[in-house]
């Protein structure tokens, strides 16, 4: 698969109040850019032709760059198999806060539909210098020196463009869109939004997180069995109940756990703790408790890695980890 992303920031809002990112991408549509709208000062810059006979063909091509439309896309790496640049999530998907579409490039190009006016697709080059538009340039050659190259500085973005006739909202082609991927400090109420909107589609989904001890990001794909735990003990006092739960589920992120959580709240009648486990061993260590320097390494070890989450009876919206994975 020629597979690209397209980082998203979800910030802006549709006239009907919705997340915008997360609308058009619903109706299978995207938007293409105008120049001006682009985020290099220096796009389209490029030297022309000291002569007469340019006249007749520079003034309809500077024309031409306020009527298309681009769509700036980023190719992965050989080495990449997920979008794990923290460059792009930083600047184009808010800080983290945002998601990423993964695109089939072959099949988003095969869109059929009249108002899917693409008219190249060009891969950006990198140069220290600005490119000289010369009277023997073919359409192509044009086309790559205004609309395909930028400054070094953007060498990151490893980008590729669908370039358009006219600027504006178009047409996802069917099974374009292959998977999305959350940001790593994706809000819970967004990361919500985007499971409920399309992890019925067929598009696999995904939660970036990071990778211990490491200045790298993983991808962990979400299966949504939500209903994979067991209740292993409860103790119920007074005021408050105490659930112990074996945690089935292979989505151990932060945000998965307070998604279980919540919902197992509203299987609840009175105000509870829930304490999260993930292999059944742990049930006895944490129920017979010991000082930790009465532990033995065995216990220490079930406890640091097996007791996962733990969610108060007067904080019910706030799940913390152990250890703080």
């Amino acid at each position: 698969m020629n597979k690209v992303y397209k980082y998203r920031a979800n910030i802006a809002l549709s006239d009907n109040g919705k997340k915008r990112d997360i609308s058009q991408l619903h109706n299978n549509l995207f938007y293409a850019a105008t120049f001006r709208e682009l985020n290099d000062p220096f796009e389209g810059s490029v030297e022309l032709p000291k002569s007469d006979i340019h006249e007749k063909w520079v003034t309809p091509l500077i024309q031409d760059t306020y009527n298309v439309g681009i769509y700036s896309l980023s190719k992965p790496k050989d080495d990449e198999k997920f979008p794990c640049n923290e460059l792009l999530w930083a600047h184009y998907a808010n800080s983290h806060q945002g998601f990423c579409i993964e695109y089939d490039l072959d099949l988003l190009m095969e869109n059929t539909s009249p108002k899917f006016d693409i008219r190249n697709k060009i891969n950006v080059v990198y140069d220290r210098e600005r490119p000289t538009v010369v009277e023997t340039d073919n359409l192509f050659q044009v086309q790559q020196k205004v609309f395909g190259t930028k400054s070094t500085p953007w060498e990151y973005e490893n980008e590729v463009r669908l370039v358009f006739d006219k600027n504006g909202v178009k047409p996802i082609a069917k099974n374009a869109v292959t998977a999305i991927y959350l940001g790593l400090n994706i809000s819970f109420e967004n990361r919500q939004e985007i499971i409920k909107t399309f992890h019925s589609c067929g598009i696999d989904i995904y939660q970036i997180e990071r990778i211990d001890n490491l200045y790298r990001l993983k991808a962990t794909k979400l299966k949504f069995d939500f209903d994979s735990f067991e209740i292993v003990n409860v103790n119920k006092r007074l005021l408050v109940d105490n659930y112990m739960i074996l945690y089935g589920s292979e989505n151990k992120d932060k945000h998965s756990l307070k998604d279980f959580v919540l919902r197992f709240r509203k299987t609840l009648k009175r105000p509870s703790n829930i304490t999260i486990i993930d292999d059944i061993r742990a049930k006895e260590i944490l129920l017979n408790y010991k000082p930790r320097n009465e532990m033995s390494q065995y216990e220490k070890d079930i406890q640091a890695n097996h007791w996962i989450g733990y969610s108060s009876f007067d904080a019910p919206e706030l799940v913390m980890t152990y250890p703080d994975k």
